[in-house]
This record gives C-alpha cells, sequence and structure tokens, in this order.
C-alpha cells in the first residue's frame, strides 16, 4: 500500500506542504522558488551561487534564472568577495529581508499547523529520523552503491 511506502508519503507531505506555503507567500508577489532562497539566505547571506543552489537543491540553471528575477524584484543583490574578486556573492537587499521575515512566518504557520497534537518528544524523534533519511539518501557508498 502507498500509505506505507516511504517516498510516497514525503512526497504527499511535500506536496500539501509546499502548497500551503505557496499560498501564504503568493499574496506578496513572490514566484515558486523564491520563498526558500530568500529563507536560505536569510540563514546563509553572502554566499556563492553555487552554495545557494545546494542549500535550496536546485539546479546552476534553475538558480541563474531565480537570481535575475529576484534581482530585477529588487530582493537579491551580487557583490564581488573582498578576499577573491572572481568570487560573486548573493545577498539579500533591505526587501529580501523583509519578504524574508514574512516568509519565515508563513513557514512557521504551516510547521505548527504539521506540527498540531505532536508531542515534543515525537517531533525530536521525527527531525532526527528525517536528517537521518537524507544522508542515507546523500550517501554515494552506501550498500546499494556497491
Amino acid at each position: 500500500m502507498l500509505e506505507e511506502e516511504l517516498h510516497y508519503l514525503l512526497m504527499r507531505a511535500f506536496h500539501v506542504s509546499n502548497r500551503e506555503v505557496a499560498a501564504r507567500v503568493r499574496q506578496d508577489g513572490l514566484l515558486p522558488g523564491q520563498p526558500k532562497v530568500l529563507e536560505y539566505l536569510d540563514e546563509h547571506d553572502e554566499c556563492t551561487q553555487k552554495q545557494l543552489g545546494e542549500g535550496c537543491a536546485l539546479d546552476k540553471s534553475s538558480i541563474t534564472g531565480l537570481l535575475a528575477r529576484m534581482d530585477q524584484q529588487g530582493l537579491v543583490r551580487r557583490q564581488t568577495a573582498a578576499d577573491d574578486r572572481r568570487v560573486s556573492l548573493v545577498c539579500l537587499t533591505e526587501e529580501g529581508r523583509k519578504q524574508a521575515v514574512r516568509v519565515r512566518q508563513g513557514c512557521a504557520e504551516v510547521d505548527a499547523r504539521a506540527w498540531d497534537g505532536i508531542p515534543p518528544e515525537r517531533r525530536a524523534a521525527f527531525l532526527q529520523t528525517m536528517q537521518d533519511i537524507i544522508a542515507n539518501l546523500q550517501n554515494k557508498g552506501g550498500k546499494d552503491d556497491k
């Protein structure tokens, strides 16, 4: 049964959560993909485009297009790294910071709804299990890769 398959439940959970977050941020004029970029930059400001893509699980062409639109909207800016002029860093603008706060508030509301009625110890165990699952799936030397 699909309701007992991890890949299916992960897909369903992402879809439902993503739809709720998208509905909240659409009111602020954000496009798909932009909320996670804002949220990531809010914690990792002045990062490279490559770091941003890895942190948001986006490929190079997707992140390039997103950043171009976000730059036009005045949400991000690019600046040359002080220690290496070949490196370009992506930073939030003041408007980007304001939008990031709204995104985080919307995500917190969705998370609160998702966690409703689930005790803290089960939350902690679930989060640790999810981190373990991600690590297992990212592990290139796993037993299935041999």
